[in-house]
């Protein structure tokens, strides 16, 4: 069970801080914050939640509102807020904005001002990690490369079977894997004589036969005809286009302040219909693929 997090005063005072009414740089709020931090036991730790929401998914000018506040915060708040409010996911996200290429370049250059200017608070008790902000860079998770996406692996060895020819083909390679099981002691013992008299002559071509077998197969495969997966691919095509715009319509729809996108069902069915296409996507633009050629 996920604990429910605070909502109070506090996050709706910081809700309506960050609104476009007030001016980017105005501070005459941070008083009445304050006051209604103070009276709560989680006070800082809901103001920085709150704050660290309107970093991740508010637009320019309530992310610049945000840092505003949280400067004010960190000037006006007491010590009680300064020892308490820091968290990693909330440093996480500041060095995510003041660094990240994607962050916009005037949120990039105000935490760059605030950095440096808290540092200033070095050996401050609950402050040590923000005063070292200037100095860090975010750790964030390696990014997935082409090479290491998990669709295209799935891809390489053959783009072009359906899955169900793949489903057919594994439940023969675990067939054929469990009949070349090595045998019992009983069996090994009876069949000892067989095995000494065929030489090593016959093991040797017993394992080109089955390398033969296997170039075999593997030439067997049907060739891609695009002639005749062209209807099939503008339907693919299609399909995709299609489930894509309703997944982008949901997500546009959602409200990442008060609800998860994991949490919403029109969002996970859209985003299951997407991962079904997904693959047969990759398929042609594979075979299309000059690099691959």
């Amino acid at each position: 069970m996920f604990q429910q997090k605070p909502y109070s005063a506090v996050t709706v005072t910081i809700e309506n801080l960050t609104s476009e009414s007030y001016e980017e740089e105005d501070l005459s709020g941070i008083p009445e914050l304050v006051e209604v931090i103070k009276l709560q036991a989680s006070g800082p730790g809901e103001a920085a939640r709150a704050i660290r929401k309107k970093l991740k998914y508010g637009n320019v000018h309530r992310q610049i509102r945000a840092l505003v506040i949280l400067d004010g915060l960190i000037q006006n708040a007491g010590e009680r807020f300064q020892r308490t409010f820091v968290d990693e996911p909330l440093l996480e996200r500041l060095r995510v904005c003041g660094t990240s290429q994607l962050s916009d370049i005037a949120v990039r250059n105000k935490c760059r001002e605030l950095f440096r200017g808290w540092t200033q608070y070095a050996g401050t008790p609950g402050l040590d990690k923000i005063a070292r902000l200037h100095k860090e860079l975010p750790k964030r998770k390696q990014a997935v490369t082409q090479e290491r996406s998990k669709v295209l692996r799935e891809t390489e060895e053959n783009p072009f079977v359906d899955d169900e020819q793949e489903a057919a083909a594994k439940a023969a390679r675990q067939a054929a894997s469990s009949s070349n099981a090595p045998p019992t002691a009983t069996e090994s013992f009876s069949h000892s004589h067989t095995k000494s008299s065929s030489g090593s002559g016959s093991f040797f071509g017993g394992s080109k036969d089955k390398k033969k077998e296997k170039d075999k197969a593997k030439g067997k495969r049907k060739p891609f005809n695009l002639e005749a997966e062209k209807e099939t691919m503008k339907v693919v095509i299609a399909d995709s286009s299609f489930a894509a715009t309703n997944l982008m319509n949901v997500l546009q729809s959602i409200n990442r302040e008060v609800e998860r996108i994991s949490e919403n069902p029109a969002a996970v069915e859209r985003f299951e219909a997407c991962k079904l296409l997904r693959r047969k996507v990759l398929r042609y633009v594979r075979y299309h693929d000059p690099f691959t050629e």
